[in-house]
């Protein structure tokens, strides 16, 4: 499940695309149908449709990032990792099936993490996440969100890599 320096570059101008697209409905089709979210932090926050996270990011618009960066990279090899039946269950499904279908769909991970100013309540949130990609029809879509961290900046801001400028509205 390594990813090849062409499908990240690739992937990587894919995150850019979704990054900039601020119409929630036109983000979503970065989306499989099917995509899944789950969320270490707040298990509560799983979505099991592209619909779901859609909807989510609707109702969260207004703590969208007005402005802020990110890094993106490949997932290392130790990271090919799901999270505890407890974290994944509010989804109806298993860390055995993630990884399960991660395998037979040849699932491509990067690791972003952004950290920007939340547009309403003027202070600085840093978010980690891993993306899962799988290639449909020629394309390549999100088919899992695996929210790692969300809270306040850790330190660990612009650690991972090249930083991005991100403005949203």
């Amino acid at each position: 499940m390594a990813t090849t320096a062409d499908v990240f570059d690739h992937l990587k101008v894919l995150y850019e695309k979704y990054r900039a697209t601020t119409d929630m409905d036109l983000r979503g089709l970065f989306f499989s149908p099917q995509c899944v979210q789950i969320c270490r932090t707040n298990p509560d926050y799983a979505a099991t449709s592209r619909e779901g996270i859609v909807e989510y990011m609707r109702e969260s618009h207004d703590f969208v990032p007005s402005k802020g960066h990110y890094t993106i990279r490949p997932l290392r090899d130790d990271e090919f990792t799901f999270e505890t039946d407890d974290v994944v269950a509010p989804t109806g499904l298993t860390s055995a099936i993630l990884e399960q279908r991660a395998k037979a769909e040849s699932w491509v991970g990067t690791r972003v993490d952004l950290w920007w100013e939340a547009a309403e309540e003027k202070n600085e949130i840093l978010v980690k996440v891993q993306y899962w990609w799988r290639k449909e029809q020629d394309e390549w879509l999100q088919v899992l969100h695996d929210i790692m961290y969300m809270g306040p900046l850790d330190g660990t801001e612009g650690q991972e890599g090249q930083v991005f400028d991100c403005v949203e509205k």
